[in-house]
């Protein structure tokens, strides 16, 4: 069995290493911008049909097909509403009554399955719009979207490797039996070097695509964007745990599925956008 685990874990490493390279590509150089809304699209468009899979074997009658498709629109629509004369309160609500009109002239007429399938469209749409209207934040885009891979992917690698070395306490077992305290704590510590190192690399580097805030800005940057990502992962997995599934699918091998590889990421892209907002009111 150890050694099986020890697979697992080389498997996903090397699933993450191998994708790196090609996502930072995606982010930084400007002539693959395409690439990189085409690659937020697909995650959106994937995590949708994942979702809404587990509603279905959690026995929920959903709009699957209208749902995943809403989900794709309210990204874009929502990601680029800077971009446009209108708010993305407008595609929000333009969506969601769609979804409803779509409920109300077909046979499923649940309230658990008009509510499952708004909250998908705005779970895996609205969250998943921020990967793009953080790319899109002038001069320092491709950096904050660095800033949320890097930061919440050092706290997920702290925290399941010290988890599975010293973790002994339960973080919180009728959701996710195999997370601990220990973890928890050493994803916040990886968290806060995440942004202490990025700060370190800006500062030494002279890069001024990053933002230029202090150095306590970073690492505090980095804590917030760990408790908001660990909060996705729970939440990812008490939606599993309701399907009754251990992962929501296998397109990553040794990760699962998109929400089981980006939960953290798409709590964590609406808490930086959130972060930069407020440090530029600060700043002000």
């Amino acid at each position: 069995m150890k050694k099986l685990q020890g697979d697992g874990m080389l498997l996903r490493f090397v699933t993450a290493f191998t994708l790196i390279p090609v996502v930072l590509l995606l982010i930084w150089v400007p002539i693959l911008q395409s690439g990189y809304i085409l690659m937020v699209v697909a995650l959106v468009l994937i995590g949708s049909y994942e979702f809404f899979k587990m509603a279905r074997q959690a026995d929920i009658e959903v709009s699957n097909r209208s749902g995943i498709i809403l989900a794709v629109l309210l990204a874009l629509g929502a990601g680029y509403a800077e971009q446009f004369p209108y708010s993305s309160s407008v595609v929000i609500a333009l969506v969601i009554f769609v979804m409803l009109l779509i409920h109300l002239f077909s046979l499923r007429h649940t309230i658990a399955g008009v509510s499952t399938s708004v909250f998908g469209i705005f779970y895996l749409g609205y969250c998943g719009s921020y990967f793009l209207a953080l790319h899109q934040k002038p001069v320092v885009g491709p950096a904050l979207v660095t800033m949320l891979l890097f930061t919440i992917g050092l706290s997920d690698t702290g925290a399941y490797l010290i988890g599975k070395a010293v973790g002994r306490h339960k973080l919180a077992p009728a959701i996710s039996p195999n997370k601990t305290i220990e973890g928890s704590a050493a994803g916040l510590a990886s968290a806060a070097l995440a942004g202490a190192l990025l700060y370190g690399l800006k500062e030494k580097m002279g890069w001024t695509c990053y933002p230029a805030w202090p150095i306590t800005a970073y690492m505090i940057a980095g804590l917030f964007l760990s408790i908001v990502g660990q909060l996705g992962d729970l939440f990812e997995s008490l939606l599993k745990r309701n399907a009754g599934v251990k992962d929501s699918g296998i397109i990553f091998p040794g990760h699962g599925g998109v929400l089981d590889r980006c939960d953290a990421f798409l709590f964590g892209a609406p808490a930086l956008y959130l972060t930069v907002v407020l440090i530029d009111i600060w700043s002000c």
